[in-house]
C-alpha cells in the first residue's frame, strides 16, 4: 500500500488537477478511528488532488525537508512546442538548506539519473543568474561568474518533460 500511495501521490503532483484515489480493501488492512466504544473501522484510503501541480510538489518537498524558504513565491514555468510534441513544466524555490534537491521526470517517470532535461536546466539556470547579476551590477567585470553549485545551493526544483518519443538510457528508464 505504501509503495502505491507514494507513486500515486507523485503522479497527482505531476498531473495538475488529476484526482487519484487509493483504497486498500484487504481484510487485514483496516483502520480503526474514534473514541473507545465509538470506533469506526474502514478500509485504509487516500485521495490526492493537486490543483497547482508542481508548485504543490515543491511546497510538499520543502515541508518534508523542513527547510526555511528564502523566497516565498515559487517560480513556475510552463512551455509547450506542439510542432516538436514536447512540453515542459518546472517549479523551483530556494531554501536555507545547504544542498540542492532537484527531481526530474520524463512522461511521469522519475529520471533520478538525470538526462538532457536536467543538464539543460542546470546550464540555463547558471547562465541566467550570472547574466542577471552582471546586468544589475551584482557582479563586476573583474569578478568570476558564480558557479552552478553556488547558485543551486538550497534549491528545491521539480522538472517534468512530456515527450512523444522519449529516448531513455537502459531498461530502467532512469536517464533521459
Amino acid at each position: 500500500y505504501d509503495t502505491l500511495r507514494t507513486r500515486f501521490q507523485q503522479m497527482a503532483f505531476l498531473n495538475k488537477g488529476l484526482r487519484i484515489s487509493l483504497r486498500d480493501e484487504r481484510p487485514d488492512a483496516v483502520v480503526t478511528e474514534g473514541e473507545p466504544g465509538e470506533e469506526v473501522t474502514e478500509a485504509r484510503h487516500d485521495s490526492f488532488l493537486y490543483e497547482r501541480g508542481l508548485v504543490d510538489y515543491v511546497e510538499h518537498l520543502n515541508r518534508v525537508r523542513k527547510a526555511d524558504v528564502v523566497n516565498e513565491e515559487i517560480i513556475e514555468v510552463e512551455s509547450e512546442d506542439t510542432e516538436r510534441k514536447i512540453a515542459l513544466e518546472l517549479a523551483m524555490q530556494w531554501t536555507t538548506a545547504y544542498t540542492e534537491n532537484v527531481f526530474t521526470y520524463a512522461n511521469t517517470i522519475n529520471t533520478h539519473e538525470g538526462g538532457t532535461h536536467e543538464e539543460g536546466f542546470r546550464a540555463a539556470l547558471t547562465t541566467l543568474v550570472n547574466r542577471y547579476a552582471r546586468a544589475n551590477n551584482l557582479l563586476k567585470e573583474k569578478d568570476d561568474n558564480l558557479t552552478g553549485d553556488d547558485i543551486r545551493e538550497g534549491l528545491t526544483a521539480v522538472i517534468s518533460v512530456k515527450l512523444s518519443e522519449p529516448q531513455f538510457e537502459g531498461q530502467t528508464k532512469t536517464k533521459l
